[in-house]
């Protein structure tokens, strides 16, 4: 069974770089089929996020994933793309500079400044690289000792490293830290979400994963709350 740090993990690599014999292995069919009930299980099970199930919890009923997603998107994550489709879809829209151009990167979609850091020169202005998002990023890469990956270091804010680094919280037993990070990381997705499906291209599988990442935010706020209230 497929804990919540490898969820968060492939998830990483859906937004991020991969080689192709490890898509290859994540997406044949049992392998892909352990991470959508991974996914199955954070979308309804909040009260376990970065807890493994037991046997008992893992075998009561499950609510179907159209609960929580449309038909549509559960065929579209139902069937992964093959690794040269990842890879020309990354050509044309991960990569900066071009017209449809869809960069899943924090800073693009939220103000470059915050309340306490503003540079007068740019205010308010959404659609720069290296704004707060990143500079907290950046930041709490370094606290837990680790470093930004040489490939994000424009963009440490990244959606694929904001996503493993749910990952490493729950494997090193800090779950409450890495359900924090869920809870408040992830709004500027709504607006990457938008920029999505103005595409000129299919990117319904990425629309999916994405209304995936908000369905497990939703929870973790939900669950936080009810703590909070208890």
């Amino acid at each position: 069974m497929m804990d919540d740090a490898a969820v968060f993990s492939v998830l990483s690599k859906c937004f991020g770089s991969v080689e192709k014999d490890e898509w290859k292995q994540m997406t044949r069919s049992a392998a892909w089929a352990e991470f959508m009930d991974g996914v199955r299980r954070l979308l309804q099970d909040g009260t376990r996020f970065g807890k493994q199930a037991s046997l008992i919890e893992c075998m009561h009923v499950r609510v179907p994933m159209q609960e929580f997603l449309s038909a549509n998107e559960v065929d579209e994550l139902f069937c992964p793309p093959l690794f040269d489709e990842k890879q020309g879809f990354a050509a044309r829209h991960f990569t900066g500079g071009l017209p449809q151009s869809a960069i899943p990167v924090e800073s693009l979609y939220t103000d470059w400044n915050t309340p306490d850091n503003v540079n007068p020169l740019i205010g308010k202005q959404k659609g720069l690289y290296l704004g707060a998002s990143a500079r907290y990023m950046r930041a709490l890469i370094e606290q837990l000792g680790l470093e930004v990956p040489a490939e994000y270091a424009d963009c440490p804010d990244h959606l694929a490293l904001e996503l493993d680094l749910v990952a490493v919280l729950l494997r090193s037993g800090m779950d409450a830290e890495a359900r924090q990070f869920v809870a408040e990381r992830f709004d500027w997705l709504t607006d990457y979400r938008l920029k999505l499906l103005k595409l000129d291209d299919d990117a319904r599988f990425y629309i999916s994963l994405v209304d995936v990442i908000l369905g497990i935010c939703a929870e973790q706020r939900a669950e936080s709350e009810s703590d909070q209230t208890a």
